[in-house]
Parts: C-alpha cells; sequence; structure tokens
C-alpha cells in the first residue's frame, strides 16, 4: 500500500495526535459550572489537536440552553467538532411540534450548520454523525448518512486513522437496547469494513472504553460537568492519544476530594501494521 504525505510524515515522525472527548454536558438545571471551569482548564493546559463533544450540550433544548452552550463552547480553543445527541431535541410543553417538524433547528442555529460533520488532520480523520430521532429511542442512521459516511471516509489519506462519533452506544451487549445503537454488531460489521478504527460516544454517563470482536476500539465517555451521575462515577471525559502504532485511551474522572480531574484508568490498543 502507498502511504499519502500525511501518512508518510506521521510514520516519519510517529507524531502523535491528542484528542479531548467530551460528552453529555447538560446545560441546564442539571450543569455543574465549578466542574466546566476544571474541564476548560484541562483543555487549554492539553492544547488537544481536536476537542470533540458527542452530545447532549442541553437538558430540554431550550433556547437558554444553547446559548449557554454556545458560550462555553466559544471558550475551548479550536478546532472543536461538535455532534447532537438526544437531549438537543426540544422536549418541553409548547416545543413538541418543533420536535416533530424541525429537531435540529436550534442546534444548526446555535451550535453547527450541520448536525453530520467531519474534520481531517495529518494521520486521523473524523466523522461525527447523528443518530438521533425525535420519536423513537435509541440510534439510528438513515440510508443517506450511511451513504454520507461511507464517501466520507473515503476520502479519508491511506494510512490514516478512521475515527466515528456518535451519541449513542455500540457496546450494550444485548440489553436496554432503545437505550442503545439499534442493530449494532451489524454497524460495527460495516464500520470495519470501512477501515473504522476508534468509535466515541456518551450517552449513558459511564466511562467504558472496550475493543469489539470487529477490532474497533470503543470509548464511551462519562458526562463530563452534569450532575447526572451514575452507578457510582463521577464527572469524567475521555485524553485520547493516537500514534501511527497505537490508540491510547486514558479516562480522566474528577476527584472530589482533590477537586481536579486524575487518571482514573488508561486503555492502549496497537493498530494495525501499515504495510
Amino acid at each position: 500500500m502507498k502511504l499519502s504525505h500525511y501518512a508518510t510524515i506521521a510514520l516519519f515522525l510517529n507524531y502523535v495526535t491528542t484528542l479531548f472527548h467530551l460528552s453529555d454536558l447538560h446545560f441546564g438545571p442539571k450543569f455543574n459550572a465549578h466542574v466546566s471551569e476544571l474541564v476548560l482548564q484541562d483543555i487549554c493546559k492539553t492544547q488537544p489537536d481536536l476537542t470533540i463533544l458527542s452530545g447532549d450540550l442541553t437538558m430540554r433544548g431550550r433556547v437558554e440552553e444553547y446559548e449557554q452552550a454556545r458560550a462555553y463552547i466559544d471558550r475551548i480553543p479550536k478546532p472543536v467538532l461538535t455532534i447532537p445527541g438526544n437531549h438537543d431535541q426540544p422536549l418541553y410543553p409548547g416545543a413538541m411540534w418543533e420536535r416533530i417538524t424541525t429537531p435540529w433547528a436550534r442546534y444548526i442555529q446555535h451550535i453547527h450548520a450541520a448536525v453530520d460533520t467531519s474534520f481531517e488532520m495529518p494521520g486521523v480523520f473524523v466523522v461525527g454523525m447523528n443518530d438521533n430521532r425525535p420519536i423513537l429511542p435509541g440510534g439510528f442512521w438513515s440510508s443517506e448518512q450511511r451513504a454520507w459516511m461511507e464517501n466520507e471516509f473515503k476520502r479519508a489519506e491511506c494510512g490514516a486513522c478512521k475515527v466515528l462519533v456518535m451519541h449513542h452506544q455500540l457496546n450494550w451487549s444485548g440489553k436496554r437496547r432503545p437505550l442503545g445503537q439499534w442493530f449494532p454488531n451489524a454497524h460495527l460489521d460495516l464500520l470495519k469494513r470501512l477501515g473504522v478504527e476508534l468509535v466515541l460516544n456518551g450517552h449513558m454517563h459511564i466511562p467504558i472504553t472496550i475493543r469489539s470482536e470487529q477490532g474497533i476500539v470503543l470509548a464511551q465517555a462519562g458526562t463530563s460537568m452534569s450532575t447526572r451521575l451514575r452507578h457510582g462515577h463521577y464527572n469524567a471525559y475521555n485524553l485520547i492519544k493516537i500514534s501511527t502504532e497505537e490508540i491510547q485511551v486514558q479516562i480522566m474522572e474528577h476527584d472530589p476530594q482533590r477537586d481536579k480531574f486524575l487518571s482514573h484508568a488508561e486503555h492502549v490498543f496497537p493498530r494495525e501494521k501499515i504495510n
């Protein structure tokens, strides 16, 4: 296989790309402003190559929540990639018709002009997919989205690490199907064929990192700055480093005693060799 210009440089320099992965910010009544400032300090200190927000920026999709989310995102050093979550559709009395007819109008107005997006950098190609629907729970991709995703990943340079960002989880072990991505095994098989190596998601507020049977690293972030904590976990984010040799996912979790984010777990996965 002939290496691309970017991949050749990355291989020669053993360049490490750093991703800062946040999810489930939930601006609104459940938002923890103090923790959000700690997260922002960590981002500024880390200076990642890309900061990723994998959905649920708001609690109920209210305009004021979107305005607060926009103000926070503007403080994050660029570049930033965002996708919406199920909570980013309006969900309160008086907004149900908007949820059914134009569920992403507020996201598009305040956050980003497209709900599906991509970002390319040396050695890494990231695609963000909106897998949410107004009525049915869980994650879905339309046939148009799948076609768009396939075309986007085809644009990736040879040797680049392909990363998919979505809100719902592909790892649910056959339980709570409506809470995760529907037909996860079929989707993982598709992603394997497309050469995807890493999937980032949120939604469950529980930090989990595993490697699927297809060999794809699944890194689920906890809620980075919401009080909606679950199963004994505190606020958390993922710090990800990608080199030509490996993918490293470090789960950073807030320690209330020391009031800072500390390494909770670290997972290292070798990448397939570039021939």
